[in-house]
């Protein structure tokens, strides 16, 4: 297998070349390709220290008068000429003069590939993972449950997965690494009023009802779909794309010619705890996609909700995934992310932490990341929630929204506040069975369910000794914190709420324990968890790979229906955009109300866009590449209820938070603001815990009496939040690629 990393396009993809062109993909200590007189031999789409199965894709790239015959490659002493061919000519048209080989057999560790033309040599190192991983996401989950191991369904049934040609996988079979053999099966598009998939005739007879399809190329073919199935990395991922049945077995060599050389990842959404292997992918039977010619992946552990919403884990599924891919169909041109919610952080933060994977992503229903966004979830959950519930004599809903920012009080009460809250570890997903779980004092030692215990391989454990009955595990570093924020800031300064009621919110909002349990202190994190969430990029930031990735974010706005899809999230990591790199070029936000979509319109317009960067042959850095390619079409817009396109930058006015109508856009779609920023938090909404400082009278919109004063300062005995300072522990993210192990190459420690 082989998979990804560095801004690799197929062709001359090693590492070396990412950290020519600046694309931020640079990997310390990774082996780079030795290349003489142009001679140069790199695994595709993997670096050659990733690569996982026991088998990769290896392009030898030779001088431009190079006698491809007269080339000969040895792995390790033994000579593997055989394996190689010319590589098929590029589909966008570049210059190459290549060799293509699939190796196999590969043992796990080190081997040694050697590429000798005449007096030209060129030697390169790979080391091969286990096809069930672990490479880069650290020790994995244990528990980790099968599919035939999951708890039961609403009715009692066995969860299964569907395949797509109407069979159904129950768990059968699998070995302890949840893995079973691989099938291929396919399936065609029907013609008539519905048209849907159905599964290809057992005596590969041709159906009367099948389809045709006119590819993104103009090649007109049977609309037939190769699916593949399989596990990888403990996950079952699915492929397709157009594939006559009767023809040859597809190989990097002789593609499918109804594939166009592209693939799209799907990332489906959520944000539940790990530890099990998940019954469905992102989706890739998708109509819009395949009858174009686009390939398209994805895996269980892609979706959010079944991969523990570890996007470290989703990264390297996605690597091995499309590995894998590549060596059957060859090396994609480009792979372009889609997925929204839950799907959109993954692309985000993929992109940013691990940049190549994706070379262009197309989220929607935009969250930056899952920590910052679990800043409002609890704190609507616990603090506000409770208290603004709670009072006597009730508030009206309208002193709830200046509050929390809220376009609606109902986004907290019925769906930020009762949504399985993520952060606490008795939220388990009715896929861990009942008996597994953790609980304090029944099951001390069972699966526990935050993200943070999901992600310990990140985050690390420690010793809780608060918590009672004392722990018998070590739980999951939390970087969650409310120490110092005055919640209803604003809302106070704004004349929105009185001083007796700021003074009385923030006596009884306290905080939470590490098992998210309410208590009267305020939230403390753990400073480790700080650290670790900024260096790691676990917090999204605008510095790493998101710098150079061309994103179109497609903003369907829910704020109106107290949705907990806030459209404020998209203006938070463009501003994260603004604030590392000086602008947000590479980010195109688009907003409109359902059942309008610009789905298919963007994934032309990305393609475009990704193309004209890949023909760009000038030397200029990535980042202008990027901003240069961009399509004259894409631009920041929303639609009206009629369909009509309005272009103008999208702003989201900070000293207007409760009533942000700025444009024509801001009109149609106002954005609100969530509780932190209403504390007085900066837009980027990425200080997980405040630097603190004095209470200051020169704060407060309406003077404080001194008994007001004193009472402030017993709320906040050692101050209040400085948001002109960055967050404890905030340091610029612009380290990628990290990993947590088994690769000891840029090792996080």
């Amino acid at each position: 297998m082989t998979s990804d990393g560095g801004r690799f396009d197929g062709l001359i993809v090693g590492v070396a070349v990412a950290c020519a062109l600046g694309a931020g993909a640079c990997i310390d200590g990774a082996p780079v390709e030795e290349a003489v007189s142009g001679l140069r031999v790199t695994t595709v789409p993997t670096p050659a220290h990733l690569v996982s199965g026991g088998d990769t894709l290896i392009r030898v790239e030779l001088p431009p008068n190079g006698d491809a015959a007269a080339a000969t490659m040895a792995l390790d002493g033994t000579d593997v000429t055989r394996a190689f061919r010319q590589a098929p000519v590029d589909r966008l048209g570049r210059p190459g003069h290549a060799l293509l080989g699939l190796l196999e057999g590969l043992a796990d560790g080190d081997s040694t590939l050697q590429v000798s033309l005449g007096e030209a040599q060129a030697k390169l190192t790979i080391t091969s993972y286990p096809l069930a991983g672990p490479i880069f996401s650290g020790e994995h989950l244990e528990p980790y449950f099968c599919l035939g191991e999951l708890g039961s369904g609403r009715d009692g049934e066995a969860r299964q997965f569907a395949i797509g040609n109407g069979d159904l996988l129950l768990g059968d079979g699998m070995d302890a690494d949840c893995s079973f053999d691989t099938r291929v099966d396919f399936v065609y598009r029907t013609t008539g009023e519905e048209p849907a998939f159905a599964p290809w005739p057992d005596d590969g007879s041709r159906p009367q009802d099948l389809a045709e399809t006119t590819t993104m190329e103009g090649r007109a073919v049977a609309y037939v779909v190769r699916l593949e199935t399989g596990t990888i990395n403990r996950a079952i991922y699915q492929t397709a794309a157009l594939v006559d049945p009767s023809a040859p077995a597809p190989s990097p060599w002789l593609p499918p010619a109804g594939w166009n050389g592209r693939l799209v990842y799907t990332y489906g959404g959520g944000c539940e705890a790990g530890f099990f292997q998940g019954t469905s992918t992102g989706g890739v039977l998708r109509d819009n996609m395949l009858s174009l010619g686009y390939a398209v992946a994805s895996s269980t552990l892609n979706v959010n909700a079944q991969g523990g919403c570890n996007d470290v884990l989703s990264a390297e599924t996605t690597m091995m995934v499309k590995e894998r891919f590549a060596e059957t169909y060859g090396p994609p041109v480009h792979t372009i992310g889609w997925g929204g919610s839950g799907g959109a952080m993954q692309q985000l933060l993929i992109a940013g932490a691990y940049p190549g994977i994706l070379d262009g992503i197309l989220p929607t229903l935009t969250f930056p990341d899952a920590i910052s966004y679990f800043i409002d979830t609890a704190e609507c959950r616990l603090p506000l929630r409770r208290f603004l519930n709670g009072r006597n004599p009730p508030l009206s809903d309208d002193v709830k929204n200046a509050i929390g920012g809220w376009a609606d009080w109902d986004v907290c009460e019925r769906s930020l506040g009762p949504r399985p809250n993520r952060i606490g570890p008795d939220d388990c997903p009715a896929s861990i069975p009942l008996d597994a779980r953790y609980h304090p004092v029944d099951n001390p030692g069972g699966v526990r369910c935050s993200i943070y215990d999901g992600m310990r391989n990140v985050f690390g454990t420690r010793a809780y000794d608060e918590v009672e009955p004392t722990p018998v595990q070590p739980f999951g570093r939390s970087p969650q914190d409310n120490v110092g924020v005055q919640y209803g800031l604003e809302a106070l300064n704004r004349g929105l709420i009185d001083t007796g009621l700021f003074l009385e919110l923030n006596e009884q909002a306290g905080g939470w324990d590490i098992d998210f349990q309410w208590r009267r202190e305020r939230a403390a994190a753990d400073p480790d968890a700080l650290r670790i969430a900024y260096e790691t990029g676990r917090v999204t930031s605008g510095s790493g790979g998101l710098a150079t990735t061309p994103i179109i974010d497609e903003r369907n706005y829910l704020d109106h229906v107290a949705n907990f899809h806030a459209s404020y999230y998209s203006f938070v990591m463009r501003e994260r955009l603004v604030r590392d790199n000086g602008h947000a070029d590479n980010y195109v936000l688009q907003r409109r109300m359902a059942p309008l979509s610009r789905a298919d319109e963007n994934l032309a317009l990305m393609d475009e866009w990704l193309v004209a960067i890949a023909l760009d042959a000038t030397a200029d850095h990535a980042a202008a590449k990027v901003v240069g390619a961009k399509p004259a079409a894409l631009r920041d817009a929303c639609w009206n209820d009629d369909g009509i396109e309005i272009v103008e930058p999208a702003v989201f006015d900070r000293g207007a938070i409760f009533n942000n109508t700025q444009g024509r856009c801001n009109e149609l779609f106002p954005p609100h603001a969530g509780a932190r920023i209403v504390a007085g938090g900066p837009l980027t909404s990425d200080v997980l815990k405040c630097e603190l400082k004095p209470i200051d009278p020169a704060d407060y919109a309406v003077p404080l009496t001194s008994e007001e004063t004193t009472r402030l300062e017993s709320i906040f005995p050692d101050g209040v939040c400085d948001w002109s300072k960055p967050g404890v522990g905030q340091v610029p993210n612009t380290r990628t690629w990290l990993s947590y192990g088994p690769s000891p190459v840029n090792r996080y420690q």
